[in-house]
């Protein structure tokens, strides 16, 4: 528990028992995380060095997996794939259990802060906490610092209690860093208080904030003792959360079956025996050993006394972008598809005081359509989506915003259950059945609602 396994680094060709289709799919998903969560398929076959229809295959096996979303010639990935990041975080912990101190301490601060870990010589973000400003920090989960090129590293690689990053990340950036130790004594983490050099300079930071720091990592480690104290490693069968499209039918069934190893860890099990890898996947034991002997190779899980843990490279697929998305962007395709199948515009909105603002919209193109602008406000009471963010029903209808015009609205609910938005159907009064758009709207509802709670598990996803 809390062990933070460091991924060897190797330049050795694979082991013969590696599986090359799950190293072609790992090094797609790597390229689309590159950059920065979209590519043309031409792009990733001359990045990968791939053949196009090699890449067409993997791509597809992906999309059936719903890792990725095909849109013509491009490739994009998808908030389901924050299930892989999501295993790696839970069986962790540190999110968990340190991410609330590490919230209190930037709202004390007024300042950005961070907890990273380290990745082989380099450090990865596992929790951030980030200050709104017209000049903000935009580091996200799941980003790769160098180890002497940011205060975390430092603080790693040279083994110090107090770290300084003078403008190493990036030009006006300061940052201070220090260990957070388990139950050990070991260092489990680094929290870091991240800002601007309009605010403070390197020399002032450290005491600026030394104070609530240094209380809040003693806070932290009280924590993890207390963790430690109650919690042990168990090993253990776990049901993959990969997703329910099944193995059999991926056009790349390799790939499909390697990737639905990295889910199979959590923090009930954060380290699993080859055994247990094959029973929570139902994957036969060689096809099991295959996958693990291939993410060793790579650096995705390390093994120690028969043992494998999941490491912080797996962040590097596909978490950074995935992790600074927003409600509308997950909502987008949906959005799409029900336009499309309903032949009206149809959108998301949120709460604005006595009124309802517009966060996303799609229209068909047809002669006569609603035309509600993204920000666009309406009175509440005038749309079938503000009497759903009011009241919070299960559904709701409303003549209007405009004379002729007429809507039904569903809400759009959180990981906590409560109402985050609501998603409508407008058009004149003249179209549509009220029954038949409600069962398309709860349907589309159910859509966002899971890659919501996939993608929020850790972070923090903006409602609009």
């Amino acid at each position: 528990m809390l062990e933070v396994p460091s991924p060897s680094v190797t330049h050795a060709p694979p082991p013969a028992e590696a599986v090359a289709p799950l190293m072609r799919g790992l090094d797609v998903l790597r390229r689309l995380t590159d950059a920065d969560g979209t590519l043309a398929l031409a792009e990733l076959a001359r990045a990968t060095g791939l053949a196009r229809s090699t890449v067409d295959r993997i791509c597809a096996t992906l999309a059936h997996l719903g890792y990725l979303r095909l849109d013509g010639r491009d490739a994009s990935l998808a908030p389901p794939l924050m299930a892989v990041a999501n295993a790696f975080l839970d069986a962790l912990r540190v999110p968990e259990l340190l991410g609330p101190l590490a919230d209190r301490l930037a709202d004390e601060l007024d300042e950005s802060v961070s907890l990273a870990v380290p990745d082989g010589d380099d450090i990865r973000f596992v929790h951030q906490v980030l200050r709104r400003r017209a000049l903000s920090i935009s580091f996200r989960v799941g980003d790769l610092l160098p180890g002497e090129g940011s205060a975390p590293g430092i603080v790693f690689r040279r083994g110090v209690d107090l770290a300084v990053d003078d403008q190493l990340v990036e030009r006006g950036l300061i940052a201070v860093a220090v260990p957070v130790r388990g139950a050990s004594g070991d260092v489990v983490c680094a929290v870091s208080v991240v800002s601007h050099t309009s605010r403070h300079s390197a020399d002032s930071l450290p005491g600026a904030v030394r104070g609530a720091l240094v209380s809040c990592v003693r806070g932290m480690e009280g924590v993890l003792r207390d963790a430690a104290a109650v919690t042990g490693l168990r090993p253990g069968p776990r049901s993959s959360n990969a997703g329910g499209a099944g193995f059999d039918s991926a056009p790349v069934q390799a790939l499909a079956r390697g990737l639905s190893v990295l889910t199979a860890f959590s923090a009930e099990h954060p380290a699993l025996s080859l055994s247990r890898v094959a029973e929570g996947t139902g994957l036969s034991r060689a096809t099991a050993r295959r996958a693990l002997l291939t993410y060793e190779h790579l650096g995705y899980v390390h093994q120690d006394d028969r043992l494998y843990r999941l490491t912080p490279r797996v962040l590097g697929l596909g978490c950074a972008p995935l992790s600074r998305t927003t409600l509308p962007r997950i909502a987008g395709p949906h959005l799409a598809a029900l336009s499309d199948a309903l032949g009206e515009s149809v959108g998301l909105s949120v709460a604005d005081g006595e009124w309802v603002r517009s966060t996303a919209r799609v229209a068909p193109r047809r002669v006569m359509s609603v035309d509600i602008g993204v920000g666009s406000r309406l009175p509440a009471g005038a749309t079938a989506a503000g009497q759903v963010l009011a009241t919070e029903a299960g559904e709701a209808v409303a003549d209007g915003p405009e004379d002729g015009l007429w809507s039904v609205a569903v809400p759009v609910r959180g990981r906590d259950g409560d109402v985050v938005s609501a998603l409508d159907v407008t058009a004149h009064r003249g179209r549509g059945e009220r029954d038949a758009w409600a069962q398309a709207l709860r349907a589309t509802a159910a859509r966002i609602e899971a890659d919501l709670a996939v993608t929020s598990r850790f972070v923090t996803v903006p409602r609009h």
